[in-house]
């Protein structure tokens, strides 16, 4: 929309049409102004998060689906896991989603250098602060993987 005005108008004339052009403009420029604010707390979020993707220092332990008492085989997300532990090439891990949220995608790297993506769709009574929890198929697999420090970053 073009505001137009006339030169030979008294000026409050001129203002009072002014006025009149822009007012239906108003109610959309403000929710652009929302649309915009909202935006812009998206991306210092993701921000945020980019600084947080580098290198950090986890303690891993590892789960199964079957466990003696207090497993269900259904993550915090909903997702059925007593047939798998990845989703979409991901290893499912169960993490502290104050620190990882659920949903977050993750690269893991064991001390022996090894990496392996995986994806945040659990969580555990235990699994507070820097502490993952790792799906493995069964519980000798779990013992036998024990307690680990790895690195964690995020990658999506």
């Amino acid at each position: 929309m073009m505001l137009t005005y006339n030169l030979l108008s008294p000026p409050s004339i001129v203002a009072g049409e002014l006025a009149n052009q822009v007012a239906p403009l108003a109610q959309e420029w403000r929710q652009q102004a929302e649309v915009l604010a909202q935006e812009n707390e998206r991306l210092r979020a993701e921000n945020k998060r980019l600084r947080a993707s580098q290198w950090r220092d986890f303690t891993a332990t590892a789960y199964t689906a079957d466990c003696p008492e207090g497993c269900i085989g259904i993550t915090k997300t909903g997702l059925d896991v007593r047939n798998r532990t990845h989703l979409d090439g991901k290893r499912i891990i169960a993490t502290d989603p104050s620190v990882i949220p659920l949903g977050t995608a993750v690269e893991l790297r064991f001390s022996d250098g090894r990496t392996e993506q995986a994806v945040a769709l659990d969580t555990g009574g235990a699994i507070k602060g820097e502490i993952i929890d790792y799906l493995i198929s069964d519980n000798e697999k779990a013992l036998q993987f024990g307690r680990q420090r790895i690195k964690i970053r995020i990658i999506k």
